[in-house]
């Protein structure tokens, strides 16, 4: 999304959310991390920058809240990716 709230037709979401998975895996591998761990997971530019924001200010307490939340949607295949269900390798 542009910051006007359209799309970006030049975005990948596929990638985009494929790169929000792997947030969500390293979130459940690493208590603790700097954002600079946050930007070398690949393509995480490609999340909207509002939800990147967001991510990068999260409390300890916050992220443990993200971690249970990316844990349940995975439980329930209720995947962040495209249609490939979690087959794309981690980070």
């Amino acid at each position: 999304m542009t910051t006007g709230g359209g799309t970006n037709p030049e975005t990948n979401w596929d990638e985009a959310r494929i790169a929000l998975r792997r947030v969500a895996r390293f979130f459940n591998e690493n208590a603790e991390f700097s954002r600079e761990d946050l930007y070398a997971l690949e393509n995480y530019e490609l999340i909207p920058q509002p939800v990147r924001e967001t991510l990068e200010s999260l409390t300890p307490d916050e992220r443990q809240v993200m971690k249970r939340l990316f844990t349940t949607l995975e439980a329930n295949h209720f995947y962040l990716e495209n249609s490939q269900g979690g087959l794309e390798p981690p980070y």
